[in-house]
């Protein structure tokens, strides 16, 4: 029987960063584990070219990679033919856009050579962007599908409110993988706590490029409350390290230099690790000046797949990744005494902190496992096919 035929444009794909590739690289796998031929098309930034080829030659679909321009319109021109060529060749059933670039394409393609597609909705700068064609572009084009598929109810909001008006919307939150995500040997949290000159503190740790959308910020303004009751206190970061330079300025105007940490970008098993030597989880994700949002937070899965509570912003898709006074807790965006007493309920109540960990672990690994995610994502792609 032949497999139906799957075209996946994303915007960003691993083994660089970035919540948008982490998604479109499991789908991508899980779909093709459940009967379907898939090709993604997509650029893959911020890596090694042999980081790039080693994972594109070892995956179950195949990769048609893209490359950018330097002028905007002649790379939106090139990526149109790249479509059409790419489409001629493989004949797509369905088509799958995510990110909005990808999904502007898709919707432009589609309105000259009719294909069943269906978009995803991340609910971050695609619905918040200040730019009027930008703003206007998202509202057509997320109004062309048969489907939308929203990563929270924050992000379905958010695209409702910009004036989209979907045949069907539906919400699938994002997950984790918990074959590579989960409790490591102690031995290898003490090495890394070796490695870093942190053998007794306590850690606080974010995941994600350094930027004023994750708010990294917010937790560096927390640390002088925080250390007046907890000395020992250290707040580790891992990812691009965007906005460094700014943040060392912050931590050393407010005398908590000493206690930040900048890993940059790190390796899967580090990443793991780093996981299990925190004590606590923080991503106080806020809305950014050009309008971006943080539409889930797949990092704070990661880390209760290995048993860490967050403490994370609320009022974004992140409130929908915790469960508040269970697997950890929602603080007000922006807010770094809020902060402060969110992180030091934590750190002072070994007890609960270790049972919100149980619980976010458990909470995972029964409902935020891309396994999970993946089988509704081949529900709903197969009932599109059908009903077309």
């Amino acid at each position: 029987m032949n497999r139906p035929r799957l075209l996946f444009l994303s915007t960003e794909f691993p083994p660089g960063p970035g919540g948008i590739g982490n998604q479109a690289f499991h789908l991508s796998r899980g779909l093709s584990a459940l009967g379907w031929e898939v090709v993604v098309q997509t650029p893959q930034d911020y890596a090694l070219e042999e980081e790039i080829r080693w994972l594109n030659s070892n995956q179950p679909f195949r990769v048609a990679r893209l490359h950018h321009h330097p002028y905007t319109l002649l790379e939106g021109a090139g990526r149109f033919a790249s479509l059409s060529r790419l489409a001629r060749e493989f004949r797509p059933q369905i088509l799958l856009a995510s990110g909005s670039r990808a999904v502007w394409l898709t919707a432009g393609y589609c309105s000259l050579a009719p294909t069943a597609w269906v978009a995803i909705a991340h609910g971050g700068i695609e619905f918040g962007t200040r730019v009027g064609w930008q703003r206007a572009a998202s509202r057509w084009a997320y109004s062309q599908p048969q489907a939308v598929i929203c990563v929270s109810d924050f992000a379905r909001r958010r695209m409702l409110d910009l004036g989209v008006r979907a045949a069907r919307v539906e919400v699938i939150t994002n997950g984790a993988e918990e074959s590579i995500f989960h409790p490591v040997d102690p031995e290898k949290v003490k090495a890394l706590r070796r490695e870093w000159g942190l053998e007794q503190a306590q850690l606080i740790l974010t995941v994600g490029s350094l930027s004023e959308r994750k708010g990294q910020e917010v937790v560096v303004r927390a640390l002088p409350l925080i250390l007046e009751k907890h000395p020992g206190v250290h707040y580790v970061m891992a990812g691009l390290p965007q906005t460094q330079t700014k943040l060392e300025q912050i931590a050393q105007e407010l005398g908590v230099a000493g206690h930040v940490h900048f890993l940059g970008r790190v390796d899967q098993s580090t990443l793991v690790t780093a996981y299990n030597t925190c004590d606590l989880f923080a991503m106080t994700s806020r809305l950014s000046a050009d309008g971006d949002a943080e539409g889930f937070g797949i990092a704070v899965i990661e880390a209760a797949l290995c048993g860490r509570p967050a403490v994370v912003s609320g009022g974004s898709g992140l409130a929908e990744a915790v469960i508040d006074g269970e697997t950890g807790l929602h603080v007000p965006e922006n807010d770094p005494p809020a902060v402060a007493e969110a992180i030091l309920r934590l750190l002072c109540d070994d007890v609960l902190r270790l049972h919100m960990g149980k619980q976010a672990r458990e909470r995972a690994l029964r409902e935020q496992t891309w396994n999970s995610r993946v089988i509704l994502y081949n529900g709903l792609l197969r009932e599109t096919l059908v009903s077309r």
